[in-house]
């Protein structure tokens, strides 16, 4: 019986495999999930070789552990593995951190979390991704599973656990420092009151061991992330914009930041019944007292506040703070399963929720399937220009990852007019459709418009989903 605990999470697991092999999903989506792909086979060329992998602007942990998986599997599926494992550890982890807070019985807990984790949309969608979110998560989760057990027993082995994850999350995302700086600080707090020396050397080896990548790779550079545009713009001014022009474009937003670095409380990408929630947790004051949720409500708090002060807005940030979201939310959700049991109409709301997740799962997947099918077609179809040299922007990491060889100039990163040198065998592969609106008076339409004044453009191709092929 004992060996069948996690049968349920085995068999979910199962169920993702199947649906990224029937469906063809692939898990690249956009710029950022290419450079995870492009780094992690450099890596996996410096592990076989010793070859340079070169500099790389994120944390180093999802690429490295992808290098070395992709000597079983293929760099592509590898990484996806990495991600969607993630996801079943972290509700895993979740169910364990649910259990501990609430003593509940496992039953309605891992329902809980099969229904708003596992199914929440984003989260779901974001484990099928080639991004270093899902491994993240689990680190978060896992890292405040044991903190809560340090709090409770202070034994040496949940330390030294708590260490390991606390800094796996940072080597994933840097980000994730700031939900896990309260229980830092705090288990810190702890220890030193129980101060053990062989425990202290051991935290401080694994934390080198975790970080040690990052100082060999970027050591001339090690601190380059902290000059992010994002944290360098990050004003309170902020919470109240919703209109931002930055080096990433110019983009508008229905609310302020403010009210969208708290979505992942209500919106139906995370938890469509969170207002629900939260409104039955009314009352409650001194369970959630009892329950030593503070540090969990301190730190959902504290990443809103970072969130809101960015200049942008992404649904994806929101997902490193939701297992902690659900913990929060997890009273509503028992005190709602006990009022529609005595009405006898449980089974029916649960079902319910499963379908409109699923609904929800489909409308936020679709479109990430899609263009994720139309970077690969025309990325396909630029296989037959080897030899060329080929201006573009935002699908050149698509070009790369299936294999192109030619030579690409980004044109966000050069103005085309002070170029010395022009390749007379040049193509341009644009989309004025995407570009023009967001990239107004920024490189890629500043270049664009250089190319159709200067240049006799011919279209040679119309690829699907607005992109055009141009011979300069």
């Amino acid at each position: 019986m004992k060996n069948r605990r996690h049968l349920q999470y085995i068999l979910f697991f199962l169920l993702l495999l199947a649906f990224v092999v029937i469906s063809g999903f692939n898990g690249l989506y956009g710029q950022d999930s290419y450079e995870y792909l492009r780094y992690s086979q450099c890596l996996h060329t410096f592990i076989k070789t010793g070859a340079n992998p070169g500099d790389y602007f994120w944390p180093l942990l999802y690429p490295i552990t992808g290098a070395i998986l992709s000597f079983i599997f293929s760099p592509v599926f590898a990484l996806q593995l990495i991600s969607v494992l993630s996801l079943v550890f972290s509700a895993i982890y979740l169910e364990k951190l649910l259990v501990l807070l609430f003593k509940s019985d496992k039953k309605p807990v891992r329902f809980y979390v099969f229904l708003f984790f596992l199914l929440s949309p984003y989260m779901l969608r974001g484990s099928l991704v080639i991004m270093s979110d899902s491994l993240s998560i689990l680190c978060i989760a896992a890292a405040w599973y044991y903190f809560e057990k340090y709090r409770r027993e202070l034994s040496a082995n949940y330390l030294l656990a708590f260490t390991f994850f606390f800094a796996s999350a940072i080597a994933t995302r840097y980000a994730s420092i700031i939900v896990l700086i309260v229980p830092a600080i705090l288990i810190t707090i702890l220890f030193l009151k129980n101060f053990k020396l062989s425990s202290f050397i051991l935290a401080v080896i694994i934390s080198i061991s975790l970080f040690t990548p990052h100082f060999l790779i970027r050591g001339h550079n090690s601190v380059a992330f902290i000059n992010h545009e994002w944290i360098n713009r990050w004003a309170p001014a902020n919470f109240f914009q919703n209109h931002f022009d930055t080096p990433d474009g110019s983009s508008s937003y229905t609310f302020y930041n403010l009210f969208y670095s708290f979505y992942n409380l209500f919106h139906p990408a995370f938890c469509f019944a969170g207002i629900l929630f939260l409104v039955t947790l009314w009352g409650k004051g001194k369970q959630i007292k009892e329950t030593r949720l503070a540090a969990i409500l301190i730190s959902v708090l504290l990443y809103a506040i970072f969130l809101a002060g960015i200049p942008f807005q992404n649904l994806r940030f929101l997902l490193l703070s939701l297992p902690l979201v659900l913990v929060i939310m997890f009273p509503g959700y028992i005190r709602i399963c006990e009022y529609l049991t005595t009405r006898k109409l449980l089974k029916y709301a649960l079902a319910a929720a499963i379908i409109l997740q699923l609904a929800f799962f489909c409308r936020v997947f679709i479109p990430f399937y899609n263009d994720n099918k139309t970077e690969r077609q025309v990325a396909n179809r630029m296989l037959q220009y080897q030899n060329a040299t080929v201006y573009t922007f935002s699908i050149d990491g698509a070009l790369r990852g299936y294999g192109f060889k030619g030579n690409i100039i980004n044109m966000s990163t050069v103005r085309i007019d002070t170029l010395k040198v022009c390749d007379t065998n040049s193509l341009v592969l644009f989309n004025t459709k995407q570009f023009s609106e967001q990239w107004k008076d920024k490189n890629p339409m500043i270049n664009w418009e250089y190319l159709t004044k200067k240049s006799k453009l011919v279209t040679l191709e119309s690829l699907p989903d607005g992109w055009v092929l141009y011979q300069r």
